[in-house]
Formats: structure tokens, sequence, C-alpha cells
């Protein structure tokens, strides 16, 4: 009997119908992959988080898949009964390595115990967003340091979210940057974007995009809108906790003509919409290890504020695409007027043209790939 095909990457975590910033730059990672020549299978999850444990409207996303990707339903996060069947069935199709994405402690017992079944020819890559999560538990830290004693090594989408890794590791490690996603639509007029989203091309137009949870600081971005009343906030994302405090902060700041509350997921069409319309992009976050944000502001050519935090600056003070503030109010206000001050914006703007094309996919998974395949080891 013929041994099955061998195949290069096999790329666990989530991807369409999954929605999010994580899923699109897995299958980001596997298109580029593909493209360069290597085979690559998506294996995702049949299901994710229990809906008890799900904060938002929905885990999944309504549009069609961007590219025609090889992605299979498998992974069963939360069931133990079914991780010996994905290891045996990994084993079976023998890839180069496999990809393990880790955002989260919670799936540390999934992956664990796939890991420690594969046979010892295949590499255990770990792929990591966060490795101190921004809202931490009692048992986090026990369950990282589980996932990190099965894996050969690891790479980022941050150099400080590899700083931390090393702190705590001595298997390689490879911090790369956040490229980005790849299948944008492209950048619109502002003209054109403010007729579809019914807004005044006249109007200074701020930008909070994201889900909102407590660490992002949304609630400094208001306190420091109080010191530009000529300006237009709009907050864009699902809420991911009481929406009702911060209409009451907007409520309590009378910024009610000024901000407009977008509290859905919304499409990458109007992503394209939002972007294109403001000013610049605000990310007042209290904590931050990197941020699929700043991707897509590049690829919109939209100047930044950003908090002072190593994984959100690093792009910014390299390219000067943006202002650096303290984490407070006075600061973020402070950093608002330097943002229209001195032509800033249409600098930024101008820098952001020029080094957009170092943020490609093809580069970071070349890079990838060749670390994972030649430069790491079992342990």
């Amino acid at each position: 009997m013929a041994k099955p095909r061998s195949i290069d990457f096999i790329l666990l975590g989530p991807a369409h119908p999954y929605r999010g910033g994580i899923a699109d730059t897995q299958t980001s990672l596997a298109k580029a992959l593909i493209d360069l020549g290597y085979s690559v299978e998506l294996w995702t999850f049949s299901h994710l988080y229990p809906a008890l444990l799900f904060p938002g409207k929905t885990q999944f996303s309504g549009e069609k898949q961007v590219y025609n990707l090889p992605i299979s339903r498998k992974v069963h996060a939360y069931n133990p009964l079914q991780w010996r069947s994905i290891a045996r069935e990994i084993n079976t199709k023998q890839p180069q390595a496999v990809l393990f994405r880790y955002w989260t402690p919670f799936l540390a017992p999934c992956w664990n115990s796939i890991a420690k079944r594969l046979n010892p020819s295949i590499k255990k890559i770990a792929l990591v967003d966060n490795w101190v999560p921004h809202e931490s538990k009692p048992w986090d830290n026990y369950l990282t340091k589980r996932f990190e004693r099965h894996m050969d090594a690891f790479t980022t989408l941050s150099l400080a979210i590899a700083a931390t890794i090393k702190r705590q590791s001595k298997k390689p490690v490879r911090g790369m940057y956040h490229p980005i996603p790849m299948g944008l639509p492209k950048k619109k007029t502002k003209e054109i974007a403010c007729k579809k989203l019914n807004l005044n091309p006249a109007a200074n137009y701020i930008l909070f995009f994201g889900l909102i949870r407590p660490y992002k600081g949304l609630d400094l971005l208001l306190e420091a809108m109080k010191q530009h009343n000529d300006k237009q906030l709009l907050i864009v994302g699902e809420c991911y906790e009481n929406e009702g405090e911060y209409l009451s902060l907007i409520n309590s700041l009378k910024l009610e003509k000024q901000v407009q509350f977008i509290n859905r997921f919304v499409t990458l069409e109007e992503v394209a919409y939002y972007f294109s319309v403001a000013d610049a992009l605000v990310l007042p976050y209290k904590t931050a290890t990197q941020s699929g944000v700043v991707a897509l502001a590049y690829h919109f050519e939209t100047p930044m504020l950003v908090t002072n935090h190593k994984g959100l600056t690093a792009p910014i003070s390299k390219d000067v695409t943006g202002v650096i503030t303290a984490i407070n109010a006075t600061a973020i206000a402070n950093g608002i007027t330097e943002l229209y001050a001195n032509n800033n914006i249409d600098r930024f703007k101008e820098n952001l043209l020029q080094t957009k094309a170092n943020y490609a996919w093809e580069t970071y998974a070349q890079e990838w790939a060749n670390f994972t395949l030649n430069e790491t080891k079992q342990h």
C-alpha cells in the first residue's frame, strides 16, 4: 500500500467561517505559503467557544471565503475525546510541521493533547498572538507553561511578544512584524466614503476600531474628546462588555453630538469606508502586545495615534506614521492636537504610502517557513 503523500504544513487554528483578525491572518498565511509553492491544509474548529463563554453576538462571518483554500472544520476545542483522533490523522498525513495558533490559554489542553501524540519527525511550531492574556485568570500561567513544553519553537506577529516568550522559554523564538491582511478592499476617497456612510465630508473624523474590551481604553479616548469639540469620533466595533457604561460616559461628557457608536462587527467592505473617511485611527490601549488594526491602517494609509506599548509603537516609530502618547486621557488629547498640527496628517499619509509594501504576507510567510523548516529542531 502506497504511503500517503506528505504535505508541508498543517495550520491549526481559526479560519473561515470563523471571523476576526486571527482567522483572517491564519488564512493570509496559508494563502501566502501556497503562493510560494508549499502544500498547506487549514484545519479549523468544528466547535471553538461554548456559547456561554463567548461574549459577542456570533463567532462566524456572514461573508464568503475570500480565497478558495483547503479549509476543514475538524477540531473540537473542548471535547477531549476527539483530540486523539486529530493527532492520529495528522500522523497519517506526515506534514513537515504543524502550526498551533495560540492566543488564549483556553486552547492549551486541546493543543497539548494533540501535540504530545504527534510523531517525533513532525515539527510543532506555535504562532503566538498573546502569551499573557489581557484579562488574566489564576490558571493562565500554568496552562501556558504546559503549552510551552509541548512546542518545538515559537513565532509571533510582534517583537514585543517574542521578547516575553524568550524570558520564559529557551526554545527558538522568531519575532516578526504583523503583515497587512490580504484581500482587503481598496482605499476610497473621503468624499465617496462620506457619501456611503452619510457623513459630512467637511468634518474631521477620528476612528476607534475593533472589538471593545476594557483594556482597549475607549474610556480614555472619550475623556480626551472633551478637548476636541471640533472633531467627530467614530466608534466602530462590537462591544464585548456593557455598552451602557460607554453610553453613560458619552452622555456625562456631553459628547452626544460628536460621537457615533456603531456597535457591531462590520464587513471588510465597510472597513474600507470607515478607514478612508478617518483623518486618523486612535488606539488608546491600556495594555497591548500587538494589533492587527495597525496593519489595517497601513493598508488604508490612515495615520495613527497609539499609546506607548512596544507591541504598538514599533512600526509607527520606525516609519514615522503617527503619534505615540502616554496612557492617559490628557496625553491622548494632546496627541490628537499634535496629529492635526504642522501638516502632520499629510506627512504621515505619505510615509504610510512609502512603507506599507514592507509589510507583505509573502515576505512574512517565506521567513516563517525558512525558520520552521531550517532553523528549528524538535525538543
